[in-house]
């Protein structure tokens, strides 16, 4: 059982790497389909690294802001990200739970192509993205875990203004929500959820603020063995109010989507080091002011 519920950590070490949401850019600090299986449990005490990796392809049915720059419609981006994810749970209660501190700190490749006016336009290139910390606390009370946290976001990847090979977004931002996980263990079901959103702080350097969003992430998986969960998981996006400045260009640009697709989770043991693989493929679809494409996620963590 302590083994299971280390799962936690492969569902959100992928924040602040994913390409995703409306917003300047049309990205979002955000990572969607950080959290799936085991979303909402706050793992036992200890030290648990995670290494993820991540692939998204898309394109952009609209006109996009591009740090000033005006990408026309059917912009095509491609974005490869790895993550490394530590959590210390300590051995202490705190309402009746466990607390938990996280810093995720991603790199990425990307490669975008475009019609920027009449002129076809290409940039790719890497580096570091935006570094995340968090704090969580959870409890679990038989078959029902839930965790509260509230990360921040600090803008510390790559970014130059313009049609640029940005890995960050020079945008502060503070995401805060609820997550669940509840295990039938009659019908071996699990049901997981994750409710947040993303407060974010202006871009100082294009004057562009985007605008607040939700964010909602679920997955149902079927036990076939105690190490073994497969499943249907999913996100749905919602931004909340528009952007602003007077580096919004196209206005309020306000945002949304939904994906869906297959996932797995597996618990195994190295030695006597439990280790968690995840592994799961979104498909979107219904976007409207944002890129739309297929995103590929895959996590493994250790506890020490």
């Amino acid at each position: 059982m302590r083994i299971i519920r280390t799962s936690l950590v492969a569902a959100c070490v992928l924040v602040g790497t994913s390409a995703a949401n409306a917003s300047e850019y049309g990205f979002s600090t955000y990572g969607l389909g950080s959290n799936a299986f085991g979303a909402g449990v706050t793992p036992p005490p200890g030290t648990y690294v995670s290494t993820a990796f991540g692939f998204y392809s898309g394109t952009i049915g609209g006109t996009v802001n591009f740090g000033g720059t005006i990408l026309n419609a059917g912009a095509k981006v491609q974005f490869l990200s790895a993550a490394e994810n530590g959590l210390y749970v300590p051995d202490m209660d705190v309402f009746g739970g466990h607390l938990g501190l996280s810093v995720t700190v991603p790199v990425g490749q990307i490669e975008l192509r475009a019609n920027v006016g009449p002129v076809a336009a290409s940039t790719d290139g890497g580096g570091l993205g935006d570094i995340t910390s968090k704090l969580q606390l959870g409890w679990t009370e038989g078959a029902f875990s839930q965790t509260f946290y509230v990360q921040a976001v600090a803008p510390t990847g790559r970014y130059a203004v313009g049609f640029s090979p940005n890995i960050g977004l020079n945008r502060p931002g503070i995401d805060t929500g609820w997550a669940f996980t509840y295990v039938d263990t009659r019908s071996k079901l699990q049901f997981n959820g994750t409710a947040g959103v993303t407060f974010n702080f202006e871009n100082t350097a294009t004057d562009y603020q985007s605008g607040d969003e939700f964010h909602f992430e679920w997955a149902t998986g079927y036990q076939l063995s105690p190490a073994l969960v497969v499943g249907v998981a999913g996100y749905d996006y919602r931004q909340l109010t528009g952007d602003s400045g007077t580096g919004a260009k196209l206005g309020s640009f306000m945002g949304s989507v939904d994906a869906i697709g297959p996932a797995l989770s597996y618990t195994t043991l190295i030695g006597k080091t439990p280790l968690i693989v995840s592994l799961r493929d979104y498909q979107e679809f219904n976007a409207e002011n944002r890129f739309q494409g297929n995103t590929a996620i895959g996590t493994a963590t250790v506890r020490f």
